[in-house]
């Protein structure tokens, strides 16, 4: 598992309705199937770039983007190397 997955899932555990998969949930699980909503994926883009310290581009803010950890991974990961982060 990579470090950025990692923090997804640390970040994951602050919501209620995903704080009781965070851990457990495959990479490339679906998400929405496992009880994520609207609501929930505004709030955890809002505070995966406050603790990613980047601000994903429009085009990101998808709902395939928030299907699963793996999908977030990847657009963190890009958005990352183009803002010159140093987070991996």
């Amino acid at each position: 598992m990579s470090c950025v997955q990692e923090q997804i899932r640390v970040v994951m555990k602050e919501f209620a309705k995903l704080s009781g998969i965070a851990d457990g949930i495959a990479e490339g699980a679906d998400l929405w199937e496992a009880g994520m909503d609207s609501l929930t994926s505004v709030q955890l883009l809002l505070r995966l770039e406050d603790y990613f310290g980047v601000e994903l581009p429009d085009e990101a803010l998808t709902r395939e983007t928030f299907r699963s950890i793996r999908a977030m991974t990847e657009v963190l990961r890009t958005q990352l190397d183009r803002e010159g982060s140093h987070a991996s």
